[in-house]
């Protein structure tokens, strides 16, 4: 897979996740399954939709680099998963996610295993 690909699948996935939780952090919550949505709550969701439309700007520009710099974005395309893979099977492991969340749990697993596979795709071709 061409890393300009890539990054673009990698763009248009970021920025409409981060999008939903800007704009709609309860209700994406409560459709996830979370039993409540606190006000506390929103805050975090919201600075991390921030968080992932800003790597996918990041994403969107970058998409015509080449070499050294496309290889780190690559890198770190692919390491934004594995850290979400880790950080939430340590949580199902000590048994934080409430029982509610799981299929949407499992339906991450699957999503951030794909994304790295996308990215290590390009990352051969880079």
């Amino acid at each position: 897979m061409r890393p300009s690909l890539a990054l673009s699948i990698g763009a248009v996935f970021y920025i409409l996740s981060g999008l939903a939780l800007l704009l709609a952090p309860a209700q994406l919550l409560s459709a996830s399954g979370w039993p409540t949505t606190p006000n506390e709550m929103l805050v975090p969701a919201r600075d991390a939709g921030t968080l992932l439309i800003v790597l996918g700007i990041i994403d969107w520009v970058t998409r015509g680099v080449v070499g050294a710099p496309v290889r780190g974005l690559l890198w770190a395309n692919i390491l934004r998963p594995a850290a979400s893979l880790v950080v939430n099977g340590w949580e199902w492991a000590a048994e934080i996610f409430p029982a509610s969340i799981f299929g949407v749990t499992v339906a991450a697993f699957v999503l951030d295993i794909a994304l790295i596979v996308v990215f290590a795709l390009a990352l051969r071709r880079a």
